[in-house]
């Protein structure tokens, strides 16, 4: 469930107590020079919701309000005013899934490259060549509680690590550090219970989002957004919008930023039956919006990771996900997997 702040809250002058879920303190990058954001609480709590939203959490424990779980297995919920909790994680890594490269339907993803070692390499407007790089890349996950609350980025990390690859940062104000076969634990911009078209506009949130962009600086930026807004039944056309507003922030802070957005995950939650079918339509509209956003110096390149599930499998209790949103450690491996496949193709970080 998500907090109950002021709804017309702007990011021009006023001072947002991020939900519960951040560790790190992020100040001075709201729009106006006087305001900061603190985030208060423990790493992994959720934030609250109002009533009528579900969406995915990311407390240990259950609040009286019904902030949902992610610390393991529970009751899967996708009713009104409900956050579905997150999965276990018990499973086991999966050899390692690959990832397609290009715009192209759901069946497919897309990587970037680095500064002119993979220009051939497709992506989502075409043949991708990166503007010129030095130094330790600076990386954010961003997303929901799929990327705050499980162990997608503690994974990706550890797979370009033991490929030999040191040079980047994770990035965030959020501290990944589930029990994630013996990865190292990182920082991200995952936000439990967050909608992305809830950061933009006079959405709740939108004060956050230049917060992070400026406090950040992120020259990699893999972006997995939208599972609570289909959840929620906004329309493609509505989160692309919003994407677009992430994309602009983004841009705002460092304009050579590189991003990487996913053709999201399966969404099967007990009580939301036509979930599914929206993250299809979503997928189906990524790679046209990345494209018609993609430029020389700041390329947009799709990811499919909806493929590296079967949908109709991805239920509660079952292989890859304990409540049909999140993934255990075993599914959380696959997404690793498309995340590294993209980027090692292409040279980066």
């Amino acid at each position: 469930m998500r907090n109950q702040f002021p709804s017309h809250c702007t990011r021009t002058t006023r001072a947002l107590l991020l939900t519960l879920g951040a560790t790190a303190l992020a100040a001075g990058c709201h729009r106006s020079d006087d305001a900061r954001i603190r985030n208060a609480g423990a790493s992994g709590a959720a934030p609250s919701a109002q009533s009528g939203t579900p969406g995915i959490g990311g407390s240990a424990t259950s609040n009286p309000a019904g902030a949902s779980s992610t610390g393991g297995s529970g009751p899967a919920s996708g009713a009104p005013g409900a956050g579905a909790p997150a999965a276990g994680t018990s499973g086991t890594t999966n050899a390692n899934a690959g990832s397609s490269l290009g715009g192209a339907p759901p069946s497919s993803g897309g990587g970037v490259g680095n500064a002119g070692a993979h220009s051939g390499v497709s992506g989502a407007g075409g043949s991708v060549s990166l503007p010129p790089h030095t130094g330790s890349w600076r990386v954010t996950m961003l997303g929901d509680s799929i990327t705050g609350a499980t162990c997608g980025p503690q994974l990706l990390s550890k797979a370009l690590i033991d490929h030999g690859k040191t040079n980047f940062t994770f990035v965030g104000s959020t501290l990944n550090n589930q029990s994630c076969n013996g990865a190292v634990t990182v920082q991200s911009e995952g936000h439990g219970g967050y909608l992305v078209t809830d950061l933009v506009g006079s959405g709740q949130h939108a004060s956050e989002l230049p917060m992070w962009c400026n406090t950040n600086r992120s020259e990699l930026v893999l972006m997995q957004f939208g599972t609570n807004d289909v959840w929620n039944d906004r329309s493609p056309s509505v989160i692309l919008d919003a994407f677009s507003t992430v994309l602009t922030d983004l841009r705002a802070a460092n304009p050579n930023v590189i991003v990487l957005v996913a053709q999201i995950t399966p969404l099967n939650p007990t009580g939301c039956a036509a979930c599914e079918s929206r993250v299809v339509a979503l997928n189906s509209q990524i790679p046209a919006w990345a494209s018609s956003k993609s430029t020389a110096a700041s390329p947009v390149s799709v990811v499919d990771l909806h493929s590296a599930f079967t949908a109709a499998s991805y239920t509660s209790n079952s292989t890859y996900t304990g409540d049909g949103v999140h993934p255990n450690v075993a599914g959380a491996q696959l997404i690793a997997d498309k995340w590294y496949a993209a980027l090692s193709a292409l040279g980066v970080p």
